[in-house]
């Protein structure tokens, strides 16, 4: 959990300095975001970082460990659910991600000036942050099966963790990118499930910025990935896990 703290810490300290010293037109920010105050905006994202290390990288993390330390055979051969072991796994790596996720919020509100909406929506923002955990831990178990054949789950990672970083709005509007390629941007749930905790916590009328999507078609649009993703990660997985064990690549460290 300390990783999932110091990383997203150290990006809002870079992100404190852009915002305090670089960062002028307010207006033009605003016109897209509806936040006046970039560090309260920026705060929430780079906090949601925890979500990305637990979700979409922990499945593959634990199985890295099990290589490691040479018990991925004795836990692969049993006849025991194989995606109900990576649920359990990566379900204890959510748990702490919220703690982080909280930490980093009090963290924001004690140093970087974070303040929420007089009315903040709880629900909302627990759907939000509920859907874009499911989602993501989807795509974790696709990330999870690759890390049998490819080994270095840390280097996957740190080229997947940057672009999702850069094109999921989390230090900057995604509205800020080049029109052609926003709708990469768009093929992430972060993306959807950010917009969502952003809007349900800073105002009670929501963040009302000219390009500002409407909750219901966030949500729709992340039920929809979710049940599209979900069903694509398991059989994925145990896809992948079967051919290791067939191949030999199962404890191959």
């Amino acid at each position: 959990m300390g990783y999932s703290v110091a990383g997203p810490l150290f990006a809002l300290l870079t992100s404190w300095v852009i915002g305090s010293r670089v960062l002028s037109n307010v207006s033009y920010f605003q016109s897209l975001t509806g936040s006046s105050s970039y560090l309260t905006w920026v705060v929430i994202g780079f906090a949601f970082q925890s979500f990305i290390f637990s979700a979409a990288f922990g499945g593959a993390q634990a199985i890295r460990g099990e290589q490691e330390h040479g018990t991925a055979e004795l836990v692969f051969i049993t006849p025991a659910n194989k995606v109900a072991w990576l649920i359990g796994k990566m379900a204890a790596d959510q748990t702490f991600s919220l703690i982080g996720f909280s930490i980093l919020l009090a963290l924001g509100g004690l140093f970087f000036g974070l303040t929420l909406g007089p009315t903040p929506n709880i629900p909302l923002a627990a759907l939000g942050i509920l859907l874009t955990m499911l989602s993501l831990s989807a795509f974790g178990m696709v990330f999870a099966g690759i890390t049998f054949l490819a080994k270095r789950e840390d280097q996957l990672g740190q080229v997947l963790w940057p672009i999702m970083v850069f094109f999921c709005g989390l230090a900057f509007p995604v509205e800020a990118l080049p029109k052609i390629v926003q709708p990469i941007s768009w093929v992430f749930p972060l993306t959807y499930g950010l917009y969502i905790t952003r809007t349900a916590l800073l105002t009670p009328a929501g963040l009302v910025g000219v390009a500002t999507p409407s909750i219901t078609w966030l949500i729709s649009m992340l039920l929809l990935e979710t049940a599209i993703l979900v069903p694509i990660g398991i059989p994925l997985f145990n896809y992948l896990s079967k051919s290791a064990r067939k191949t030999g690549a199962l404890s191959g460290y």
